[in-house]
């Protein structure tokens, strides 16, 4: 491993060890990631199991926490301008599934603690480089967490952002499953006779468009970060400030799946439908379910997966980091919030604050021709050592 601090070299190498999930075997990258931290002396423990392993330090102290996910979405090579797991470095980007989310971010933590502790001498910091964000959550943070493994502390985690806007934030999670029953008959005497469960479901969804237009009381922290992210998404990806607070103030729905019938000459007498939705501050999922169940009386509503939507209220660590956004990019940095779900849920709930701020081009997540600009790299990992010059203060 050489040249251990060129962010721009560890984030290809970490690109080009695949990690695909599924399967979410992380054995290799986190392998490679226990080399570098022992290269830099930093003494770490690997927690396994089969070949989902985490990285975490071996002696922790709970002052601060770095943390990053190791894990990516798969990609197939089709429609790629370079094959995505080369970690190719070229025209100022290193390409590659995993170069944004999150790869680089965890690249730009490690040279930065390399680079602080061949510096200013050991940090006092604690990492965790985990398996499975982007899965079904089988052993990774939440795990780590709920089995008292990992110790919840204030965390910085590197996911990608705004590049002058961490995220402080992030909507809750509600999956279920709907079983809807109906009532089976000649196709050709229906809508007149029978009740089709698939057509109960359809209905349904008119009931969760209601859902989605219903205003809730915002927290005014929330508030004031969901004008952030609305001004900083309106300037990176185009989207319109006012569908940006759409999102992030009000309850979306998506019916992943809908399985039904069986045959297309009867009547349905069953139909699954499966919904994703995402829950905005001010609303609990303990509101939501009751409205569900009596927008459909007779149906079976099963919970598949929920968490709250979980803020850090700005303390010294989210001051700290806007702080040296500001010392590195010469611009204010104001905290936002995220639409979508990530470990700092199992860590805020524990009462921590937590914070993330990473690199990564935001229109290219789990995307074809996922690419990570090098600037952002360096910008993040010059962050990271501001904070980490001055862990005393968190």
């Amino acid at each position: 491993m050489k040249n251990t601090t060129d962010v721009t070299k560890i984030c290809s190498d970490l690109v080009q060890i695949r990690s695909d999930n599924p399967p979410g075997y992380t054995d290799e990258v986190i392998a490679y990631i226990r080399e570098f931290c022992d290269k830099i002396g930093l003494k770490t423990q690997t927690v396994t199991r089969g070949r989902r392993h985490n990285l975490l330090s071996a002696e922790p102290k709970g002052k601060l926490l770095l943390c990053g996910h190791v894990d990516v979405v798969p990609a197939l090579d089709d429609g790629w301008t370079y094959p995505p797991y080369t970690g190719l470095i070229k025209e100022g980007f290193v390409h590659g599934r995993g170069s944004t989310d999150m790869k680089g971010g965890c690249a730009a933590l490690l040279v930065a603690l390399s680079n602080i502790i061949e510096t200013e001498g050991d940090p006092g910091v604690d990492i965790a480089f985990v398996a499975d964000e982007e899965g079904k959550g089988e052993f990774g943070m939440e795990q780590l967490v709920g089995e008292g493994i990992l110790k919840p502390c204030n965390a910085i985690i590197a996911e990608p952002t705004p590049p002058a806007s961490p995220i402080i934030g992030e909507k809750g999670v509600l999956r279920t499953r709907i079983r809807f029953s109906g009532k089976s008959g000649h196709a050709a005497m229906h809508p007149v006779l029978g009740n089709s469960a698939i057509m109960q479901a359809c209905r349904y969804l008119n009931f969760c468009q209601t859902l989605h237009e219903r205003d809730w009381p915002i927290d005014p922290v929330a508030a004031d970060a969901i004008k952030t992210t609305g001004r900083a998404l309106e300037t990176l990806t185009g989207l319109m400030a006012v569908d940006a607070d759409r999102i992030l103030s009000r309850i979306m729905y998506n019916p992943g799946f809908i399985e039904g019938g069986e045959r297309m000459n009867v009547v349905a007498q069953h139909c699954d439908l499966s919904l994703d939705m995402r829950i905005p501050w001010g609303c609990k999922i303990s509101d939501v379910i009751p409205l569900m169940q009596a927008a459909a009386p007779d149906a079976v509503i099963e919970i598949l997966e929920s968490s709250e939507p979980s803020i850090s209220r700005p303390g010294t660590l989210t001051k700290l980091l806007c702080e040296g956004i500001q010392s590195v990019l010469h611009v204010p940095a104001e905290p936002g919030v995220s639409q979508a779900g990530s470990d700092a849920r199992y860590l805020r709930v524990h009462g921590a604050e937590v914070v993330m701020y990473g690199p990564g081009d935001l229109n290219l997540l789990h995307s074809v021709n996922e690419r990570v600009p090098v600037s952002m790299l360096e910008n993040c990992q010059h962050v990271y050592e501001y904070i980490l010059k001055r862990v005393s203060q968190v």
